[in-house]
Order: structure tokens, then C-alpha cells, then sequence
């Protein structure tokens, strides 16, 4: 089928000597994702080392497109599978690692949790303890105690992503809650697991006081705190994507309720000499 003369012209400005006439020129092509076909393969097998690359550029921005348009599928579903999701959550921060190698993690660490019995409270504290995890307060604002890759791999991570996994890994049907700031797995008979406090056993307080987590819940969290880790450490990059995911923003829109520099500010009109002296023409 004949390409699209449009995109041939977009295409043919991407070794442009003008940085940003490229650059326009690959958004442009990345408004129109569904009409490269197999153009975005030429470009990564072209002998010409910028469209190389040009290309290579394309593909990483598509593929981060995708797995954001998905994890906000995921959001508005009724209904998530938790591990999946959390591993949409570490790929919006960690974006350079593989899905197969997160899912290879998760089922090397499920095979061998599948070696214990893991049907009490008791018999999960025992478990956790035993393989070293640890809790980190969650007012510690690091990306890898959010990440699902690097708790699996470190034995630490924040308390509500350790009460979450713990209770991904047995076959009792506990529940996630969250108690007077605390996370902890429920087991329906008055009974509390604390991560944050060495895996402790615990009474329950009444049911009022227990916040019921589904996996949509928990996965928000995490994003929202992934987030405020982005602002934290004013990362650009990251508070530009996980602020499209959790908006459901897939495209390049202008997400106005920022403040800048993460939108840029409104430009002012033009001067005609009226204005008050020493005003503030930025946001």
C-alpha cells in the first residue's frame, strides 16, 4: 500500500541539519503512530546513523505511549490483576526494563514462596521474615521502595507494596487494609499483619476503623507517590509521564493544571505601556 505523502515529507525532515525542525518533525510523526507502518522499521535499519537513531527515538516514545494508554486501561477497569498492574507501575519510572524480565522476577519469587506453607498469618510472617523483607516508613520518598523490581530484588520497599505482595503470594484469602496509618493484611477474624512493624500480629481495632485497599486503589498510590518522588527531585521526564498516566493523558496535551516549569507559563500580550510597573507577568 502507497505511504501517506505526508508522512514521506515528515520523514524526510528527520536528518534535517536544524535540531528543531526534527524535532517537530518526529512529534508530528508520533501524532500519527497508526500511519508509520513499516516506516518506523526502515528508519532502525536505515544505513544513515541520525535516522538510525531518529528512529530508535520514535520506537522508545511509542512504546512508552503504549504502556502508559494501557496502565490507564488498567485504572478504569472494575477489575485489575494486582502483579500486573504493579509492574505497569515500575515501568512508568524504571522504563528502560522488560515486562518478561519483571514477570521472570515475580514467578522465581512465587515458585519459591510456593515451597512453604502459606496459609496463616502466622505462617506468612514467618515467611517474610525469614526471606528478610523489610519495611521502609512510606513518608521515605524513593522510587524503589514503589517499584516492584527492586523489592523483589532488595527485600525492602515501602510497607503498603510489602502487605500487597505478601498477600499475592498465598492462597488464604486475606485482605488488604489500612489501620491508623498503618498497612497491614487482614484475615477476617480480628487478626492483623503490620509489615512496618517487624511482620507483627496484631489485634484488629474495630471494623470501622479499617480501610478496605482493592488493587486499583493501590496501584494509584504508588503512582501518586512515584509522582511526588518526580516533583521531589524535579525530574522533568517523570512528572510529565506519570502525571499523563494518572490523568489519562496519552498524547502530547498540555496538562495545564501544572505549574511550570511542567506547563509552560501563558505567553503575556504584547506591552502597550498600561501595565502597573513591577508586575509579575509570569504565573
Amino acid at each position: 500500500m502507497a505511504r501517506n505523502p505526508e508522512i514521506n515529507s515528515l520523514l524526510s525532515l528527520l536528518d534535517d541539519e536544524d535540531e528543531s525542525i526534527a524535532v517537530n518533525a518526529m512529534a508530528e510523526l508520533l501524532n500519527r503512530e497508526a500511519e508509520l507502518g513499516e516506516a518506523l522499521a526502515e528508519l532502525q535499519e536505515s544505513s544513515h546513523p541520525l535516522l538510525r537513531r531518529r528512529g530508535h527515538q520514535l520506537q522508545a516514545a511509542i512504546t512508552l505511549r503504549r504502556r502508559r494508554r494501557e496502565f490507564i486501561r488498567k485504572l478504569q477497569a472494575p477489575r485489575v490483576d494486582l502483579i500486573d498492574g504493579l509492574i505497569d507501575v515500575h515501568l512508568q519510572w524504571y522504563d528502560n526494563d522488560s515486562r518478561p524480565e519483571l514477570e521472570s522476577l515475580w514467578s522465581d519469587f512465587r515458585q519459591e514462596a510456593a515451597r512453604c506453607p502459606l496459609h496463616t498469618l502466622e505462617e506468612l510472617a514467618y515467611f517474610m521474615r525469614k526471606s528478610g523483607f523489610t519495611a521502609q516508613p512510606e513518608t521515605t520518598l524513593r522510587p524503589e521502595n514503589y517499584c516492584i523490581g527492586p523489592i523483589l530484588e532488595n527485600h525492602t520497599g515501602s510497607a503498603a507494596l510489602l502487605a500487597a505482595i505478601a498477600g499475592a503470594i498465598t492462597p488464604a484469602p486475606f485482605r488488604m487494609v489500612r489501620v491508623m496509618g498503618d498497612f497491614a493484611l487482614y484475615d477476617g477474624e480480628g487478626r492483623l499483619l503490620v509489615p512496618a512493624h517487624d511482620w507483627q500480629l496484631c489485634p484488629a481495632p474495630g471494623i470501622g476503623l479499617c480501610e478496605f485497599w482493592d488493587p486499583r486503589m493501590l496501584l494509584r498510590y504508588a503512582s501518586m507517590t512515584l509522582f511526588s518522588c518526580a516533583v521531589n527531585s524535579d525530574s522533568f521526564r517523570y512528572v510529565l509521564t506519570i502525571a499523563q498516566a494518572l490523568s489519562g493523558t496519552t498524547g502530547d496535551e498540555t496538562l495545564d493544571y501544572l505549574p511550570y516549569p511542567y506547563c509552560p507559563a501563558d505567553e503575556e500580550p504584547e506591552s502597550d505601556g498600561t501595565e502597573e510597573s513591577g508586575k509579575n507577568p509570569g504565573r
